[in-house]
């Protein structure tokens, strides 16, 4: 693949185009992660206790979002590359997630509750992976840090799920289709102060190349194979330990607690490490990435003792978001410039799409018939992610040696 071009020369930092830049796509991160604390933590309890479906139902329903995404994704990302205007794609995208989500209150059987979700699944996860390409361009341009614009998306995450959490910690939870709602209208306003991008590719120009033509890289795969063995990793974690914890007496509230740790650890390393994550590579983050997570899911795997559990999960802030970011600087590097949206459209498919359903389904079937050491082949699928991303850091050297 061609290298991507040199950036062009940034305004001063504090001019008012950096402002808005900034202000912009803070608003938008901080909705969107607003309104996906809320869908991930209470939907599937409006879907059980409001609308009536079993456990099973909810986890079919929320399974073909994860299906549209993977598909999805790249195909808008696409778009995204060509047109050159992220806020026309996140404008559109936002404004017809709020339309579909509300499409849920009318769709009582799972059939349709599938469909409503295949269809909002096509539509809200999409906008990550473009807002992320349009925040990196931005941060490139204006001299901003990107991991502190991010870190905004994680800290509303957090604050959101436990502002809505207090509220309804009394009961209330046909309030979560109006709260959800809510966020999402919030997105789509936010969609329309996004900035816009350097317009589409001139004629003669040439379009950007078909999402696929970027598969063609083995540098390319292997950063996706790396980051989606690593966050794929953290599907049984998500799925199982709440369960788990409580099966060996902890309260809810406690894990509760350890998720919004695992959050806060992720908020602080993005905002407040950046000058030392700014002078690592972005294989030396995925192999840090990785091996932090190794780790971790060996002492998840292997006690429930709650100071354990709480001193462990702050290596959320390697196992995630260093890898994060690792994933996103090796596509800048190794991506032209025209097709950053679609490269992490391609990074969406494989990590919350191949990589955590692949990952998640290992787990769930090793839980049935080894318990919590199911954590331990989370392990192993992190030290693989971590090869490859050494692989790829040698790959690299030895490209530049030639």
């Amino acid at each position: 693949m061609t290298a991507p071009p040199p950036p062009s020369p940034a305004p001063q930092d504090g001019s008012p185009e950096a402002r808005r830049s900034w202000l912009g796509l803070a608003a938008f991160y901080a909705a969107s992660f607003g309104a996906l604390g809320v869908y991930m933590q209470f939907l599937p309890a409006w879907l059980h206790d409001v609308q009536g479906f079993g456990k099973q139902d909810v986890a079919v329903i929320f399974a073909t979002q994860t299906v549209a995404r993977t598909f999805a994704g790249p195909l808008w990302a696409q778009w995204a590359d060509r047109c050159g205007d992220p806020r026309r794609v996140l404008s559109l995208l936002s404004a017809c997630a709020l339309g579909a989500f509300a499409l849920f209150a009318v769709a009582p059987g799972l059939a349709l509750a599938s469909a409503v979700g295949f269809l909002f699944g096509c539509l809200y996860p999409p906008m990550h992976a473009i807002v992320d390409a349009t925040a990196v361009r931005e941060s490139d341009r204006h001299g901003y840090a990107f991991g502190r614009l991010r870190a905004v998306g994680s800290a509303a995450f957090l604050l959101v799920i436990l502002a809505v959490g207090a509220a309804l910690a009394d009961g209330g939870t046909e309030h979560v289709y109006a709260i959800v709602l809510a966020c999402l209208l919030a997105t789509a306003l936010a969609g329309r102060v996004v900035p816009r991008g350097p317009g589409p590719v001139a004629p003669g120009g040439g379009a950007p190349a078909p999402w696929w033509q970027l598969l063609r890289s083995r540098q390319f795969l292997v950063v996706l194979l790396c980051s989606a063995l690593i966050q794929g990793s953290h599907a049984t974690f998500y799925q199982q330990s709440t369960v788990h914890w409580g099966e060996a007496g902890i309260d809810k509230s406690v894990a509760a607690m350890l998720w919004a740790e695992g959050v806060l650890a992720e908020v602080l390393l993005l905002f407040y490490a950046r000058r030392a994550l700014g002078r690592l590579r972005p294989t030396t983050l995925l192999l840090i990435g990785g091996l932090g997570a190794a780790v971790r899911w060996v002492f998840v795997g292997a006690t429930t003792d709650v100071a354990t559990l709480f001193a462990v999960n702050w290596l959320h802030a390697l196992s995630f978001a260093a890898t994060y970011l690792g994933a996103i600087r090796a596509l800048e590097r190794r991506v032209p410039a025209a097709q950053r949206a679609t490269a992490q459209g391609l990074l969406g498919a494989a990590t919350s799409g191949g990589g955590m359903v692949f990952c998640g389904l290992c787990g769930g079937v090793m839980f049935e018939h080894v318990g919590a050491q199911a954590y331990y082949l989370m392990a192993g699928f992190a030290l693989v992610g971590a090869v490859a991303a050494l692989w790829l850091r040698r790959a690299q050297d030895a490209q530049r040696s030639a």
